[in-house]
């Protein structure tokens, strides 16, 4: 199943972040790499840089329960943790947990739509 930056951006950019990791594309690499990635996992490279952004924030900013990531950009702190999970809900955009084991997984938030 396609997904389409344009109508589906959270999925689509949460589909990016894996395929980044997955990659080892780091968050500051450049545009070429993320394009790369995209097309590697069947994508289409990324059109908007909202999409590059929210990816490279996912990748920079991991949230590391158990401190077990050596990122020095990684939260660590409950408040810190609480505030960007939060964030990644307000922003419906992806973010990536460390499991206890060091591996990244993508969070993708979906909002519910309430019923008329």
């Amino acid at each position: 199943m396609k997904i389409s930056e344009r109508t589906s951006p959270t999925r689509y950019r949460a589909a990016l972040v894996g395929a980044a990791l997955r990659s080892g594309v780091a968050h500051d690499a450049p545009d070429a790499d993320l394009d790369q990635a995209a097309v590697a996992a069947g994508m289409r490279p990324p059109a908007l840089a909202d999409s590059r952004e929210a990816v490279r924030d996912a990748l920079q900013c991991p949230v590391d329960f158990m401190d077990v990531t050596d990122s020095p950009d990684a939260v660590v702190g409950g408040n810190d943790i609480g505030q960007a999970v939060f964030d990644a809900a307000s922003e419906l955009r992806p973010l990536v947990v460390v499991d206890h084991r060091g591996r990244p997984v993508v969070m993708v938030p979906q909002p519910v739509e309430e019923s008329a």
